[in-house]
């Protein structure tokens, strides 16, 4: 990203500023206090300060420039701190249109690997008060091919839920492909049942892993960000059908890297901040 000459001018001022007014108030003070010192006799502070009279105006003026000083120095954060939220905003939106673009090109790879249609979701872990976690439609990193109404009303769903392959590859965390039954509405509770289109007929779905924000490998310790899945209503043509599988599960899994790298980043970025933000704000 490049960098905009007017806030570095902007932010350079702010320094130049600062300094003035400090070194200014070290002048100030330094003086009134070779005044102090002069007029101190028999360690009657009170009286000696009572005495300066209009001497005193350079402890009060070299105070008031040292507190300016270290409001300029906070407010030059509070902007720093502010464009680079911004621009992380733009940051995410933009890894976010990517994500979106990227799932079109591999929804439409494995459409044509499996030669029917299907659809694709990514499905976000969020977890409640009580620490229990369930999976939650992105409905924005979408790609919508075949129409499923059952869909408009999907909310969140357990990871723990039996026969959802999506929770299963979040629990087992590993990519997982299922020919569901005609009759498969029938394994869910009505709550569920509401949600999932009896159309149905195959679900892939692979989780999205979650990467050490410094070594960015797998971390074992943190949980999936979600599970990314595809799904249809036409059963695949049986004629080498899990050497078509493989391979659409194989692309699944290269969008879900490229997903966990990408969370990755945005994430190391935001360790960063945070980092530099305490540091200067300890300083």
């Amino acid at each position: 990203m490049r960098s905009n000459p007017r806030a570095v001018r902007r932010l350079s001022s702010w320094q130049i500023l600062r300094l003035l007014c400090t070194l200014f108030s070290v002048i100030l003070l330094g003086l009134w206090v070779n005044i102090f010192t002069n007029r101190l006799s028999g360690g009657d502070y009170l009286g000696t300060v009572g005495s300066l009279k209009w001497s005193n105006l350079f402890l009060a003026t070299g105070s008031v420039t040292l507190v300016a000083s270290e409001l300029m120095a906070r407010r030059r954060r509070a902007v720093e701190r502010s464009d680079f939220e911004r621009r992380l905003e733009i940051l995410r939106q933009r890894q976010h249109l990517l994500q979106k673009n990227t799932l079109g090109i591999v929804c439409t790879l494995i459409s044509k690997t499996l030669r029917v249609p299907c659809n694709a979701r990514y499905f976000v872990a969020v977890t409640n008060e009580h620490g229990n976690v369930a999976l939650a439609q992105d409905r924005d990193l979408a790609v919508l091919n075949v129409a499923m109404p059952r869909e408009f009303g999907f909310t969140t769903i357990s990871v723990d839920t039996p026969h959802i392959v999506i929770g299963r590859a979040y629990r087992e965390r590993s990519p997982v492909y299922e020919d569901l039954p005609v009759d498969h509405h029938n394994w869910y509770d009505a709550r569920i049942g509401r949600m999932i289109d009896p159309k149905q007929r195959w679900v892939l779905a692979c989780p999205v892993l979650a990467l050490d924000a410094e070594t960015n490998r797998h971390d074992e310790r943190n949980p999936p960000h979600g599970v990314i899945c595809f799904y249809g209503v036409n059963d695949p043509p049986a004629a080498g059908k899990a050497a078509r599988v493989a391979m659409s599960l194989d692309y699944a899994v290269q969008f879900a890297e490229q997903m966990s790298q990408i969370l990755n980043l945005f994430e190391f970025t935001q360790l960063m901040a945070a980092t530099s933000n305490d540091t200067e704000t300890i300083s």
